[in-house]
């Protein structure tokens, strides 16, 4: 029985480690069970104080130690656990050590490991101890030299961080290769590639005339399909150099796809390393949501370069100072690679759909957090996604130039350091006149989604309109919550549609009026517009208000918002009225509605594909004091098909209308075709007649892409129609043999709503394509049953339940963060009906026992039973 808790790490006590590693030159012997580490480094005393010098290390086995070139004896250190402790170093030193570790064995997938037949690395945050013993903490910033030396045949591909500086043959069958990083890095950005690798190289001349050469890797056979990986690589330098004026500095930057990777990719210096879901794309094969995350993601890592590379973070309780960063950066490259319109809104409903659920749960937590036990724990939609907000929000305060100016200073006065969130808002504050940042940092150490009521008042006879805002805080934030400091984009909007008034006021005080003077017609107002600042917002506006902004709306964001704030209202009565067995009617205004965005000709399809979505279960869920999910599922399927009913002729000729035949183009406009024609199918698909139950199969028999393909087959299967089964077999026939088509097809069973997907998933465990060490696979079937499923994962025999303790419990023997992550499925406990709370409950108290849990697990269900 496990009875002591993991160490809980904490802010308030960092300290800078006693001695920094200056430069590490790395000799590694690569062989699948016993590869040899020797190390060479020069290391310096970091301070005046006294103190040991500290290495970690996990799952190595030491060689040998030597100080300036004397062997230390075993009295000369001490090996205790995970540390290697050297008490009587000088102040200044060289270090060798030896040692060696089995990759075939680390299934943790961290560190030094095997990816089928390739050797990789990920060390972000702290698998680098799994590699050699060092300093491996990301404000330990070093030169690194490696060379690599393996066999030739199997391993003629030998890759590593910065350029190559030496090459050739050895003795046995062997070669090698040396590479040099000219830049400082810590240890987590560290980076090995070795294997029989096919590839796709190009080159890009930088805004100063420098060639730099660009190389996709990836298994052979799959060459065809990195061309997208490629030309969004290409876009991401241009983007970057023409909005912040930042050049890739190496001679040679790279990618590397791999099929067992924890992560969707890592940023390492020069040499990325990416879950292959985020570097293979074809037409056959890939969706356009594939594609779209493939370019977001590529430009993600490439913006790292320099918005976590070459300024990086002192401690990783600054995280979000690198990732907040570059997801903003990521997403206005979206926006301008694409529609802005749709990527915003795409990217609050990614918000709302987790970072939302994760703020207002047990593992809440602000985006700088002051304490953690296992950090991999805090990679986070709150790190990430709404420390983007947070860098959004900075922009929309001091204008896009603003912006600018202060990111030109954060590089000027940080470029080469490990630096703090504080260092950030400090470049930002300076080069823009001093700007006042003290209130807006509640916004890095309060935890919660604020609350934004909204309220307004008009008066006639002087032509003024009053605008009330009040902010408060949700009942977990902080017993010591301050306000915000919030920037809330305003418009009022006339009678005729035109904007009256379009601006952002600064929201400081719990509550603050805005006055408008000279306001000659009674306006509705259109507050936060482009979600300006990540709040929930309530207001005064009438059901007839949101149907006008809905129609009028200049903001397209919220436009959106009021087809979603009308839904949302509608379907909880409904599921108030579903809880007590009454009959259930669809607002007959909400329908007519409905069709009007349907034939809506000014609006283009991806926008109208949007507006055509109903509130997800998640976001249902989170507006219910206890969650009913079966009632919450049964009210979805009603307005769906209540829509679906009253619309299904102009819902089956739009269908039409935007059909592309056997035409294939990705770009904007026809990917939001494409969706538009799905969004479509989905209704219809509940039109209880065969006009329309056989377009689903129709569409499948004949797609010509792989987005047409999947979309029928999930809409078969969640609509539970006859010939689903069927397309399930052809689909494995036609794809068994393509791993990532093969994730897609488990996660669309995961999702099947009936009560037979619980035998399903046990017997997709049994397939040839499922292995449980690949998290990619993990991710699709299980993931995505505890994620998306909530009414088979919640099913009132509590057996869901029981499967994923299982499974997370075999797993964390093998990978605990991906075990962790299933174990976050099990936030909602406090919020679950009783009697499925009691069956939770054994599941939790019974994982939380188990001797040997490691605390990737420990920190997530202990947070949850508290």
């Amino acid at each position: 029985m496990k009875t002591d808790a993991p160490k809980v790490i904490k802010l308030n006590e960092y300290k800078k480690p006693n001695y920094m590693v200056e430069t590490i030159d790395l000799v590694v012997h690569l062989e699948n069970t016993e590869t040899l580490i020797q190390s060479k480094m020069k290391i310096k005393k970091s301070s005046e104080e006294m103190g040991p010098l500290v290495l970690n290390g996990e799952e190595l086995q030491l060689k040998s130690v030597a100080v300036n070139g004397k062997k230390l004896s075993a009295g000369d250190y001490v090996l205790d656990g995970d540390l290697l402790t050297i008490n009587d170093a000088p102040s200044e030193f060289t270090l060798e050590i030896e040692n060696t570790l089995n990759p075939e064995a680390n299934k943790t997938l961290d560190g030094l490991y095997k990816s089928g037949s390739i050797f990789c690395t990920q060390n972000e945050p702290e698998g680098f101890r799994r590699i050699t013993y060092y300093i491996d903490r990301p404000d330990n910033m070093a030169k690194f030299t490696t060379k690599i030396i393996a066999d030739k045949k199997l391993y003629p591909v030998l890759l590593c961080n910065g350029n190559p500086i030496a090459r050739g043959d050895l003795e046995g069958g062997k070669h090698f290769v040396t590479w040099e990083d000219p830049f400082k890095k810590p240890s987590y950005l560290y980076a090995l590639v070795a294997g029989d690798l096919g590839s796709i190289k190009d080159t890009y001349k930088t805004t100063s005339g420098r060639t730099v050469a660009l190389e996709i890797y990836c298994d052979k056979g799959n060459e065809d399909k990195c061309h997208h990986a490629m030309e969004s690589l290409k876009k991401s330098i241009k983007w970057d150099e023409d909005r912040f004026g930042l050049e890739y500095d190496l001679d040679i930057y790279m990618i590397v796809a791999v099929d067992a990777f924890n992560m969707g990719a890592m940023e390492n210096k020069g040499l990325n390393i990416f879950n292959s879901a985020y570097v293979l794309a074809d037409q056959k094969s890939a969706t356009d949501t594939n594609f779209y995350g493939i370019e977001s993601v590529i430009g993600h890592e490439y913006f790292h370069n320099w918005t976590g590379n070459r300024i990086t973070c002192r401690d990783w309780f600054q995280l979000t100072l690198k990732e907040g960063l570059t997801v903003f950066r990521d997403q206005e490259f979206s926006a301008d690679m694409n529609s802005r319109n749709v990527e915003r809104i795409q990217s609050v409903q990614g918000l709302r759909a987790t970072q939302f659920a994760e703020d207002a749960g047990p593992t809440s937590h602000p985006i700088k957090p002051e304490t953690y036990m296992e950090i991999n724990n805090f990679y986070t939609a709150t790190i990430y996604e709404k420390g983007a907000e947070v860098i959004r929000m900075i922009q929309t305060l001091l204008g896009v130039a603003g912006f600018r100016r202060g990111m030109d200073k954060y590089f000027e006065l940080f470029d080469g350091q490990a630096v703090r969130t504080e260092d950030f808002i400090h470049a930002m504050s300076v080069a823009n006149n001093n700007f006042d940042f003290t209130q807006f940092k509640n916004w890095y150490r309060q935890n919660g989604t604020p609350l934004l009521n909204a309220t307004s008042k008009y008066d006639e006879a002087n032509k003024r309109f009053t605008l009330t805002l009040k902010q408060s805080f949700p009942l977990n934030a902080p017993k010591d919550a301050q306000p915000y400091h919030m920037p809330v984009k305003v418009g009022l909007i006339g009678p005729d549609g035109s904007d009256l008034v379009n601006k952002v006021l600064e929201l400081k005080t719990a509550s603050q009026e805005f006055i408008f003077e000279n306001i000659n017609v009674l306006p509705i107002a259109s507050i936060n517009r482009d979600f300006s600042a990540p709040v929930k917002l309530s207001t005064d506006l009438s059901f007839e208000d949101q149907l006008f902004l809905m129609a009028n709306d200049s903001d397209a964001f919220n436009r959106f918002e009021a087809s979603q704030v009308v839904s949302l209202k509608i379907m909880l009565e409904l599921i108030e009225k579903a809880k007590s067995k009454l009959p259930l009617e669809l607002d007959s205004k909400y329908i007519t509605a409905f069709g009007k965005i349907l034939s809506d000709k000014s609006i283009d399809e991806a926008f109208k594909a949007l507006s055509m979505t109903i509130p997800a279960e998640g976001i249902l869920h989170q507006e219910q004091a206890e969650i009913y999910y079966l009632e919450t599922e049964y009210v979805r399927t009603f307005v769906k098909t209540s829509l679906a009913l009253a619309h299904q002729e102009n819902l089956f000729n739009l269908y039409k209308s935007v059909d592309q035949g056997n035409v294939y183009k990705l770009d904007p406009k026809s990917m939001g075709q494409r969706d538009l024609k799905n969004k479509c199918l989905d209704l219809l698909s509940l039109v209880d007649s065969d006009k329309y139950k056989s377009l689903s199969m129709e569409q499948f028999k004949t797609a010509t892409n792989m987005t047409d393909e999947l979309g029928a087959l999930s809409i078969m299967v969640n609509a539970n129609l006859d010939n689903k089964t069927e397309a399930l077999t052809a689909f494995y026939s036609k794809w068994k043999s393509e791993t990532l088509v093969m994730q897609k097809w488990l996660g669309a069973q995961a999702m099947a709503s009936d009560d037979s997907v619980y035998d399903m998933i046990l017997k997709l465990e049994k397939d040839s394509v499922y292995n449980r060490t690949i998290p990619n696979l993990v991710r699709s079937l299980l993931g995505t049953f505890v994620a998306t499923n909530k009414v088979q994962f919640n099913h009132h025999s509590g057996r869901g339940y029981k499967l994923i303790a299982d499974r997370l419990l075999d797993l964390d023997k093998l990978n605990p963060q991906i075990a962790s992550r299933l174990a976050s499925g099990f936030k909602d406990y406090k919020r679950t009906p009783k009697n499925l709370q009691a069956f939770m409950k054994i599941e939790l108290e019974r994982i939380i026992k188990t001797d040997g849990l490691s605390k990737n697990v420990f920190e997530i269900v202990s947070k949850i039973l508290a």
